[in-house]
């Protein structure tokens, strides 16, 4: 209403005068006021999309708790949401990248899960033996009352970490006001020092 009250009035006055410029739809005081309500709700609407924005994290730590793993540390990765609200999961998706593989970010292939299962698999990886993957999918709720490790996503063994750079996850949530926000994590970040700093503390 407000483009055609403007493109309007800066017609000629005699063009006014004919159809379909006669037809008026809301009067200029009337208009104002609606500007004024809708400018009211766009800015209460933004205020309140970042009072419920989901802050979307990640933590990796070493584990002892390596049950049916090939080797007696395991890195596992957890999701976190530090915001004040609740989320929920649209989307995950995967990306390998295996040990001297390099693959410029304009070039990086998403894939589902199961996709990403094969794709470990051929690099001779097995499945709750050297990785675990938390098959988080569509509708999955993030929540704000996750401990400090977070809600569990995946880990790794020795052996895993050895053949792969790095393997990330990409996860797409949806906020209380229908916004979507997204977070790229990647798994492997950190992993050499801290098993490293792990068998060092455990051989003392």
């Amino acid at each position: 209403m407000t483009i055609w009250e403007i493109t309007k009035g800066n017609l000629p006055q005699e063009v006014r005068l004919h159809w379909p410029w006669r037809f008026a739809l809301l009067d200029q005081e009337a208009l104002g006021s609606l500007l004024a309500v809708a400018l009211g709700f766009v800015f209460a609407r933004a205020q309140y999309s970042r009072t419920v924005k989901p802050i979307i994290g990640w933590n990796g730590h070493v584990s002892t708790d390596a049950s049916g793993m090939s080797s007696k540390f395991v890195w596992v990765v957890g999701l976190r949401n530090g915001g004040m609200h609740s989320a929920v999961v649209e989307s995950v998706d995967y990306h390998v990248q295996a040990a001297g593989q390099q693959v410029p970010a304009a070039h990086v292939q998403w894939q589902g899960y199961q996709a990403t299962l094969t794709e470990l698999e051929s690099l001779g990886l097995e499945i709750g033996k050297d990785f675990d993957l938390e098959p988080l999918g569509s509708g999955w709720p993030l929540s704000t009352e996750t401990d400090r490790k977070g809600m569990y996503a995946a880990r790794f063994s020795i052996p895993a970490i050895s053949v792969l750079d790095n393997l990330y996850i990409r996860i797409r949530v949806t906020d209380a006001v229908g916004d979507t926000h997204e977070r790229i994590v990647h798994c492997l970040r950190g992993t050499e020092v801290e098993m490293r700093s792990a068998r060092a503390t455990d051989e003392s």
